[in-house]
């Protein structure tokens, strides 16, 4: 092997450990015995994924690979860790659920990889077809997941529509960066801009490859009114596939939206700017709105997703505040990461029929019942909510705070007034956990250790860093800084 060719799997160790752990997850499902192969393949998939997440550096010169296909910078290896580590919260949380549901845990544990990696390669793209190839990895398996309780008629609606309205929007997302290619005549990020700016807007092609390229984002992100599939696809999703499809892919929309309009469309940014924040205000105004009235929790947290996507996409769109705004979008992804997986994690807890999580009233008395469940619950959604001394709390404040600077006040005041909506009813949730006895006919509470011990190492996290960020927050600020070429 050649002194290139060594150097450039070594810079993509993580991502071919990751694939191994699938391939080997498969490999024991099918050559041992299922009763027996059961217990073992999410420790399998766990050890896999740490030894992916400890097998690159937490920071690391920039360095471009594969004929400059590839690039692995701070920003690549924040987000990498990001994108393990809800791997590893979202297999710690399946056991108990696939077991009970029948679901196949060896496909389970080995699709949830290869969606890792591929938004693991959005993160290290360098260029336009890298990053189309990442998205696509990462979204087909979701889909994958999504109808993985086959038996299940909402589980296979979920799964349609979600593929339907996921093929559609790679099929725009596709077709814009054909225009962008059209219009510049190159696909690597670094070639784009310096194209980009001797046209601007002036130019047709320029304003439709824009408009395509947002659009087809916006469709990955679930930034309204491209939102349609979300509530439907994880409502009727098997509750762990919904826990990790709600935040991984958000979490990899954002890294492509990121080195796409703070990369290579930093030319255009006074246009794009404007335009995502009208949509960061719309989009986080909507889900709100519409989760008031939910009384289906899983519904209710699939809306509020929604209105999450809302508050990253202010701060992508204060670009004027230069790193700042790019280090709260990474901070908030992790944040909402870490709480938005454990508050559907948490449903897990309750034996209900099918695919869809319980009703409000279907929570009565839980801290009675499981307090330690109860107890993790609450904490994710006072999170959620932005109640310090939570990591929520502290996510909004630094998506605040670089909103002001960037001179867009009335977003502020709209991102604000959103988060006093959204308390409403988050800690409407919390009141029926501890203020309403248990009663007869509630949903059988599951035993659960895997469960317990994710959603305990998830509510540490969350106070921990919501006590603690500056560490966190520094490391997203070094990431952020490829990033801000202005």
């Amino acid at each position: 092997m050649s002194t290139s060719a060594a150097r450039d799997l070594a810079a993509i160790l993580p991502e071919i450990i990751v694939t191994l752990t699938a391939i080997a997850v498969l490999v024991i499902d099918t050559l041992l015995e299922r009763p027996r192969a059961k217990p073992w393949l999410a420790l399998i998939t766990v050890a896999g994924l740490l030894l992916a997440l400890v097998s690159g550096p937490i920071t690391t010169a920039s360095g471009t690979y594969f004929s400059g296909f590839v690039l692995v910078d701070t920003f690549t290896t924040f987000f990498r860790a990001v994108f393990i580590i809800l791997a590893v919260l979202g297999t710690l949380v399946a056991p108990e659920y696939l077991a009970r549901r029948r679901v196949p845990p060896g496909e389970y544990y080995a699709t949830l990889c290869f969606s890792t990696l591929g938004a693991m390669t959005i993160a290290l793209s360098n260029d336009l077809i890298t990053l189309f190839v990442g998205l696509e990895l990462m979204t087909i398996p979701i889909y994958v997941l999504a109808g993985m309780q086959r038996h299940d008629r909402y589980s296979n609606e979920a799964a349609l529509k979600y593929f339907l309205l996921g093929a559609f929007s790679s099929a725009l997302l596709l077709f814009g960066f054909v225009w962008v290619y059209g219009v510049t005549g190159a696909t690597e990020f670094a070639k784009i801009g310096p194209a980009i700016a001797k046209t601007g807007l002036s130019s047709g092609p320029t304003l439709i490859a824009l408009a395509l390229v947002t659009v087809g984002l916006g469709f990955k992100a679930a930034v309204v009114p491209f939102h349609q599939w979300t509530p439907d696809a994880y409502d009727g999703a098997p509750t762990p596939a919904t826990a990790f499809m709600s935040v991984a892919p958000k979490a990899a929309a954002f890294a492509a939206i990121l080195r796409i309009f703070d990369g290579a469309l930093t030319p255009l940014a006074v246009d794009w700017s404007l335009v995502l924040a009208l949509l960061a205000a719309i989009t986080m105004t909507a889900g709100n709105v519409v989760a008031l009235a939910q009384a289906n929790v899983k519904r209710m947290l699939a809306y509020s997703s929604i209105a999450h996507t809302g508050y990253i996409l202010a701060a992508v769109a204060a670009y004027r505040a230069g790193a700042p705004s790019a280090a709260a979008v990474l901070f908030y992804v992790l944040a909402y990461g870490v709480m938005n997986l454990g508050a559907f994690a948490c449903l897990l807890y309750l034996d209900v029929e099918g695919t869809r999580g319980a009703t409000l009233d279907e929570l009565d008395g839980l801290a009675k019942r499981r307090p330690g469940g109860a107890l993790a619950f609450a904490i994710f959604l006072i999170s959620l909510t932005g109640i310090p001394p939570t990591v929520g709390f502290v996510a909004k404040v630094f998506v605040i705070q670089p909103v002001l600077d960037a001179g867009l006040v009335w977003l502020a005041v709209i991102l604000a007034l959103n988060a006093v909506l959204a308390a409403f009813y988050y800690l409407r949730v919390v009141v029926h956990l501890y203020m309403y006895d248990p009663r007869e006919g509630l949903p059988r509470l599951v035993p659960a250790p895997l469960l317990s011990l994710a959603l305990g190492l998830s509510a540490f996290l969350v106070v921990v860093v919501g006590v603690l960020p500056d560490g966190v927050y520094a490391w997203a600020l070094q990431a952020a800084a490829p990033l801000v070429f202005r």
